[in-house]
């Protein structure tokens, strides 16, 4: 539920565009993307921080929910991003190395209690946390952010290693009743073959959706997390095999209650998708 009290369609495919290209701010927005994530981060150098943070007002001019990933809590920057969203009347936000819930407090402390926050995952004790974080009120989704996060534990950004770490955000978003955790994006960013493996994986570890960097993205991981024509023509069969709820065998595999659940789920799933265009 969103500190407003009305309950939003989980996101899949948002897309970051850097605060200092305000020329692309449209673009990203009629990009397919469902949400567009205004980097102040990552994508923007230290000398150009303060004019990047002078574009925000363009933000207000978007169609689609916008969101501006802020710098690190312990950054020099962090303060001075929180004041520019409070002047604007910015309520949407992107936490990196979201680690503790007091942090979290201390946004709504100076936005207001409309604040709706993606909290990035990138350290040891963001995962460790993970639980407490998806909790907090004011938690829209995880979302995970594996590169930091290998550099974090000075290891490799193996398969092993992010598939631990989403399976984890998956389970502690679950247990807080919250939209399943964005997976990284894809750096692969004309490879699509690689890209649609990726949201593949991440499926598997229990996302929702992923994180893109470019606009050709979007498109692919919105089919990918689509349900496909096969799984709803399967999830039909079991549904109308089991109209009075007994166990059975259907395609030579024996259903049972929560099979038959999960059939249901991903009816309704697909027809939420097709209903809302996503």
């Amino acid at each position: 539920m969103s500190p407003q009290g009305t309950q939003r369609r989980p996101l899949v495919a948002p897309l970051f565009v850097p605060a200092d290209r305000p020329e692309r701010f449209d673009k990203a927005d009629r990009s397919g993307a469902d949400a567009v994530i205004v980097d102040l981060e990552d994508a923007v150098a230290p000398a150009a921080k303060d004019g990047a943070r002078s574009n925000l007002r363009h933000v207000l001019d978007l169609h689609n929910p916008a969101y501006v990933r802020v710098n690190a809590a312990d950054s020099s920057w962090h303060s001075e991003d929180i004041a520019a969203l409070k002047a604007l009347g910015l309520r949407r936000l992107c936490l990196p190395k979201a680690e503790s819930p007091a942090t979290l407090d201390a946004i709504v402390q100076s936005l207001g209690d409309d604040v709706e926050i993606i909290a990035l995952i990138e350290t040891a004790r963001g995962l460790e946390a993970a639980a407490a974080l998806a909790g907090h009120s004011h938690v829209a989704t995880l979302a995970f952010g594996p590169a930091d996060f290998a550099l974090d534990l000075g290891v490799a950004a193996s398969d092993a290693l992010k598939a631990h770490a989403m399976m984890w955000l998956a389970i502690a978003s679950r247990a807080a009743d919250k939209a399943l955790p964005l997976d990284g994006p894809s750096f692969e960013v004309t490879d699509t073959a690689r890209l649609t493996l990726e949201c593949r994986q991440a499926l598997d570890h229990g996302a929702g959706g992923k994180l893109c960097i470019h606009p050709a993205q979007t498109a692919h991981v919105i089919a990918a997390f689509r349900p496909s024509a096969e799984q709803l023509r399967w999830a039909q069969r079991v549904v109308d095999a089991a109209q009075d709820g007994a166990a059975r065998l259907v395609d030579g595999r024996m259903i049972d209650a929560p099979i038959i659940a999960q059939a249901r789920a991903l009816l309704l799933k697909g027809h939420s998708q097709s209903s809302e265009g996503v």
